[in-house]
């Protein structure tokens, strides 16, 4: 593998490729490039302003650990590792990091990709093909005191929001695991928006592709992953209308609470290398330079871990929860370096100095870097705002107020929207209730109007069949008379039944007439109830016809409101279509009222949540897996301690007695 060399020329090129928390940049510098340039360059490509608080990392080629990018030397003076072209991303998992920074996690798809170049004298093919890679991390270097006011941009707050989601996941930071539990919810929501949205779409969300949890959480804790997944649904489900920098910044709230939150820990130890045997003193004299580096580190006992953070140095006796002695940094007066020394003097007395030793001298510098750099920022936040911070603050703030209020002109739209859309689908109901009731009406009409039919079918069967019985009569009543007429005997007889028959002529003709007119009203009835018919089905179009232009229109008026807030511009957002509805100064204060009765109800039910899963986990936690951290913070808990009681703690009592508490560990 090539690495930097004094037969390098300064004018020589290399590919840099830097891995943001979100993204990856390309570029192309030369060997005499510094560091300040190359970053000054990451910070103007992805629009960063809050630089401070950031800073490179690299690969160290000989121990194959992070270390922090010096802005003041050049790319050529570090002890970079780097690789050709065409070699892929090396893995780190036998690398073994000293901090809380994992290249890994950070390795995720990037969103976006950049490439730009630094001016430079040559720009031969040849020498192009010839270009080895170099590897830089943007990492969070420096915590502001209070996370939620001092981050102004909202890119700054999103880059801190995956560098402490990152941490909490590699368990660079210890969080129990309801809490865990919590900010995964929160993760979610910044993610993916409202559940019921995701619910009701045609999207679906598979958590095991997520990184939510810990993997300690599901080693300590007798829940599956089912289980767990459903209690963090149960939660994200209370994170309903949280915009995506709302639930970040929320994250980051609950986060700043957790103990080893914005810390950078080291092994110290009191004692020097040099401080050995004389067979250990024979043996370094013959070994070689790295063997005498390996023995000067393994006879450095670690006794304490040294905590950095913006509001002083901490040291640590037992576990990384609980500081025994916290120093401010307005109680040191500075912090020196030399080889693998460090030397603490307070402001108190010249005299009141605490020498401890770091495990390489590399090591002893960065303790020095990270305790001028926070001392510089905490003096700062206590002077007055510069005009830059100022003006920075006040865009931001001024954008946040833009954004408030198009996000509450689009819930206003929306609530809206919902209310007219609840009135049309009452409408509906009510219509198709109508439509139901004049079917139900039609179909009587029908049957009344077959039944008619029928009768009046019957009954003019029966008129025809008396009518060809008084034709069958009136020619027995010829025959009769034509044999009157050629038996005058019978005359007599027949005169009698002719009589007859004429007498039941007469009431069969009576009753046929009364036949003829019952089928004529019976007609009559059915053209009325046909006529009936009629309207009721003329009527039943009607309301058909009505209730689909009214579809329509609705249909319509909902299009143009979803249109109306996806425009970019409010100069340019069209009203909608229907007529607004004028609130009084009553309708704005029981709006109000609701939702704060809704935000109050979220919060119980989060509450509750949060306590019931508090429980699970304490009666489903296996005990032979629990670690001394874990023990720790139970105590704590159990004490009702926290992050800041344990802080006034190890403050308390003045800087001698604290420095004397600190010799005596």
């Amino acid at each position: 593998m090539p690495v930097f060399g004094s037969r390098k020329k300064k004018s020589d090129e290399f590919n840099c490729r830097i891995f943001t928390l979100d993204a990856e940049l390309h570029f192309t510098i030369e060997a005499t490039t510094k560091g300040s340039t190359i970053f000054s360059l990451v910070c103007q490509t992805i629009g960063l302003r809050e630089y401070w608080y950031f800073g490179l990392k690299f690969i160290d080629r000989t121990s194959h650990e992070l270390n922090w990018l010096q802005l003041n030397r050049t790319i050529i003076s570090e002890s970079i590792e780097i690789s050709s072209n065409s070699n892929s991303l090396k893995t780190l998992d036998s690398h073994n990091t000293t901090d809380n920074f994992n290249p890994h996690l950070l390795r995720s798809p990037p969103t976006s990709v950049s490439t730009l170049s630094l001016p430079s004298a040559t720009n031969n093919s040849s020498r192009q093909c010839s270009k080895v890679t170099i590897e830089l991390y943007l990492a969070v270097k420096f915590c502001p005191e209070d996370i939620t006011y001092e981050l102004i941009q909202d890119i700054t707050r999103r880059l801190f929001y995956l560098q402490v989601k990152q941490d909490i996941l590699n368990m660079n930071i210890y969080c129990p695991p309801d809490t865990a539990a919590h900010l995964a919810s929160l993760s979610l929501q910044a993610k993916f928006g409202d559940y019921e949205q995701i619910e009701s779409s045609s999207e679906s969300v598979n958590l095991e592709n997520e990184a939510l949890l810990p993997l300690t959480c599901f080693q300590k804790i007798e829940l599956s992953r089912s289980d767990w997944f459903a209690r963090i649904i149960a939660l994200w489900r209370t994170h309903a209308l949280l915009t995506r920098e709302e639930a970040e910044m929320s994250y980051l709230k609950h986060a700043q609470d957790l103990d080893m939150f914005g810390l950078s820990f080291f092994e110290i130890s009191k004692m020097h290398g040099a401080q050995r045997s004389a067979s250990q003193q024979k043996q370094t004299m013959k070994s070689t330079d790295q063997q005498q580096e390996q023995l000067d580190q393994s006879t450095i006992a670690p006794e304490l871990w040294l905590g950095i953070d913006s509001l002083g140095i901490r040291f640590y006796k037992k576990n990384k929860l609980r500081p025994e002695v916290f120093f401010s940094w307005c109680d040191v007066k500075s912090v020196t370096a030399h080889d693998k020394k460090v030397i603490l003097n307070l402001m108190t007395d010249k005299h009141a100095t605490f020498a401890f030793y770091a495990r390489k001298s590399s090591v002893s510098k960065e303790i020095l870097d990270l305790a001028l750099g926070n001392h510089e920022l905490y003096m700062r936040r206590r002077q007055e705002q510069s005009i830059e911070i100022q003006q920075m603050r006040y865009f931001e703030e001024q954008q946040q107020k833009e954004k408030m209020r198009l996000l509450t002109q689009e819930r206003k739209l929306r609530l809206q929207v919902e209310k007219q859309r609840d009135e049309i689908e009452s409408k509906c109901i009510d219509y198709q209730q109508q439509m139901k009731e004049v079917h139900e009406t039609l179909l009587k009409y029908q049957e009344a109007t077959e039944l008619l039919a029928r009768k009046a079918h019957v009954n003019s069967e029966e008129a025809r069949l008396q009518a060809a019985r008084a034709l069958e009569i009136e020619a027995q009543l010829e025959r009769c008379k034509y044999e009157i007429s050629r038996n005058e005997e019978e005359k007599r007889l027949y005169a009698r039944q002719i009589h007859e028959c004429e007498q039941v002529i007469s009431t069969l003709v009576n009753d046929s007439i009364k036949t003829r007119k019952e089928a004529d009203e019976l007609k009559l009835e059915v053209s009325k109830w046909r006529v009936a018919e009629a309207a009721a089905r003329e009527n039943f179009l009607n309301i058909t016809q009505h209730n689909q232009s009214v579809a329509i229109s609705n249909a319509t008026t909902h299009t143009q409101h979803n249109l109306a807030p996806s425009s970019t511009r409010p100069t340019t957002v069209s009203p909608p279509p229907y007529r607004p509805i004028k609130k009084t100064q009553e309708s704005n204060s029981t709006d109000e009222r609701a939702h704060f009765l809704e935000k109050q109800h979220k919060q119980t039910q989060l509450a509750l949540q949060l306590q019931d899963l508090k429980n699970v986990i304490q009666s489903k936690k296996i005990e032979e897996q629990q670690t001394s951290l874990d023990k720790a913070y139970e105590e704590s808990v159990a004490i009702g301690d926290n992050k800041y009681s344990t802080i006034q703690k190890a403050q308390s009592g003045t800087a001698l007695r604290r420095m004397a508490m600190l010799q005596d560990l």
